[in-house]
Protein backbone atom coordinates (compact mmCIF):
# COMPACT_ATOMS: atom_id res chain seq x y z
CA UNK A 1 0.00 0.00 0.00
CA UNK A 2 1.31 3.44 -0.95
CA UNK A 3 0.25 6.31 1.29
CA UNK A 4 0.53 9.72 -0.42
CA UNK A 5 1.98 12.45 1.82
CA UNK A 6 0.91 16.09 1.51
CA UNK A 7 4.18 18.06 1.59
CA UNK A 8 2.67 21.50 0.96
CA UNK A 9 3.40 22.68 4.54
CA UNK A 10 6.75 20.89 4.89
CA UNK A 11 10.25 22.21 4.17
CA UNK A 12 12.98 19.72 3.28
CA UNK A 13 16.76 20.07 3.60
CA UNK A 14 19.30 17.53 2.37
CA UNK A 15 21.31 16.26 5.36
CA UNK A 16 23.48 13.61 3.69
CA UNK A 17 24.86 13.33 0.16
CA UNK A 18 22.82 11.08 -2.16
CA UNK A 19 23.98 7.46 -2.32
CA UNK A 20 23.18 4.97 -5.05
CA UNK A 21 21.11 2.01 -3.81
CA UNK A 22 22.91 -1.31 -4.18
CA UNK A 23 21.27 -4.78 -4.23
CA UNK A 24 22.60 -6.88 -1.33
CA UNK A 25 22.54 -10.16 -3.26
CA UNK A 26 24.24 -9.02 -6.49
CA UNK A 27 26.19 -5.91 -5.50
CA UNK A 28 24.72 -4.21 -8.57
CA UNK A 29 22.90 -0.85 -8.53
CA UNK A 30 19.15 -1.14 -7.95
CA UNK A 31 17.00 0.24 -10.77
CA UNK A 32 13.47 1.60 -10.90
CA UNK A 33 11.14 -0.97 -12.47
CA UNK A 34 9.12 1.68 -14.31
CA UNK A 35 11.84 4.00 -15.63
CA UNK A 36 14.96 1.81 -15.63
CA UNK A 37 16.87 4.62 -13.87
CA UNK A 38 19.22 3.79 -11.00
CA UNK A 39 17.73 4.32 -7.52
CA UNK A 40 19.31 6.79 -5.11
CA UNK A 41 18.71 7.34 -1.42
CA UNK A 42 18.85 10.78 0.16
CA UNK A 43 18.62 11.68 3.83
CA UNK A 44 16.33 14.69 4.32
CA UNK A 45 15.22 16.75 7.28
CA UNK A 46 11.46 17.30 7.05
CA UNK A 47 10.47 20.45 8.96
CA UNK A 48 6.95 21.68 9.68
CA UNK A 49 5.21 23.73 12.38
CA UNK A 50 5.38 20.83 14.86
CA UNK A 51 9.13 20.17 14.53
CA UNK A 52 11.48 18.10 12.39
CA UNK A 53 12.26 14.50 11.55
CA UNK A 54 15.03 12.96 9.49
CA UNK A 55 13.88 10.53 6.81
CA UNK A 56 15.60 8.53 4.06
CA UNK A 57 13.92 8.94 0.68
CA UNK A 58 14.51 6.74 -2.36
CA UNK A 59 14.21 8.37 -5.77
CA UNK A 60 14.88 7.27 -9.37
CA UNK A 61 17.83 9.10 -10.97
CA UNK A 62 20.66 11.07 -9.34
CA UNK A 63 19.05 14.06 -7.60
CA UNK A 64 22.32 16.09 -7.64
CA UNK A 65 21.79 17.58 -4.18
CA UNK A 66 24.37 18.72 -1.65
CA UNK A 67 24.27 18.72 2.14
CA UNK A 68 22.40 21.74 3.48
CA UNK A 69 20.47 22.31 0.26
CA UNK A 70 16.75 23.10 0.47
CA UNK A 71 14.91 20.47 -1.55
CA UNK A 72 11.59 20.15 -3.41
CA UNK A 73 10.03 16.72 -2.94
CA UNK A 74 7.52 15.65 -5.59
CA UNK A 75 5.19 12.68 -5.17
CA UNK A 76 6.29 11.55 -1.70
CA UNK A 77 4.74 8.28 -0.53
CA UNK A 78 5.11 6.18 2.61
CA UNK A 79 5.38 2.43 2.11
CA UNK A 80 4.76 0.40 5.29
CA UNK A 81 6.64 -2.91 5.28
CA UNK A 82 6.91 -6.06 7.39
CA UNK A 83 9.59 -8.70 6.85
CA UNK A 84 10.81 -11.55 9.09
CA UNK A 85 9.29 -10.05 12.24
CA UNK A 86 10.62 -6.55 11.54
CA UNK A 87 8.54 -3.64 10.29
CA UNK A 88 8.94 -0.04 9.31
CA UNK A 89 8.10 2.64 6.78
CA UNK A 90 10.06 3.34 3.62
CA UNK A 91 9.76 6.68 1.84
CA UNK A 92 9.87 7.10 -1.92
CA UNK A 93 9.46 10.16 -4.15
CA UNK A 94 8.90 10.70 -7.85
CA UNK A 95 11.65 13.32 -7.86
CA UNK A 96 13.87 15.48 -5.67
CA UNK A 97 15.26 18.79 -6.89
CA UNK A 98 17.19 21.69 -5.46
CA UNK A 99 15.06 24.52 -4.09
CA UNK A 100 17.92 26.98 -3.70
CA UNK A 101 21.55 27.27 -2.73
CA UNK A 102 22.88 25.26 0.24
CA UNK A 103 22.29 27.03 3.54
CA UNK A 104 25.28 29.10 4.68
CA UNK A 105 27.03 27.83 7.77
CA UNK A 106 25.24 24.47 7.85
CA UNK A 107 28.31 22.53 6.80
CA UNK A 108 31.78 23.91 7.31
CA UNK A 109 34.91 22.16 6.10
CA UNK A 110 37.34 21.03 8.80
CA UNK A 111 39.94 23.64 9.70
CA UNK A 112 43.47 22.72 8.76
CA UNK A 113 46.19 23.75 11.13
CA UNK A 114 49.06 25.69 9.61
CA UNK A 115 51.68 23.46 11.26
CA UNK A 116 50.23 20.22 9.78
CA UNK A 117 50.49 18.54 13.18
CA UNK A 118 54.28 18.42 13.33
CA UNK A 119 56.66 20.00 15.81
CA UNK A 120 58.68 22.87 14.42
CA UNK A 121 58.03 21.83 10.84
CA UNK A 122 60.60 19.00 11.08
CA UNK A 123 58.19 16.37 9.81
CA UNK A 124 58.34 14.55 13.15
CA UNK A 125 55.35 14.35 15.49
CA UNK A 126 55.48 16.42 18.66
CA UNK A 127 56.53 14.44 21.75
Amino acid sequence: MKLRIDTSAVSFICTRSPEQRIAFDTGQPKVDRETGQPLWQVQLMALDASGADVIAVTVPGDPNLTVGQPTHVDGLVALPWNQEGRSGVAFRADSLRAAGAPLAGVVTPPKLSSSSGTAGGTGKPAA
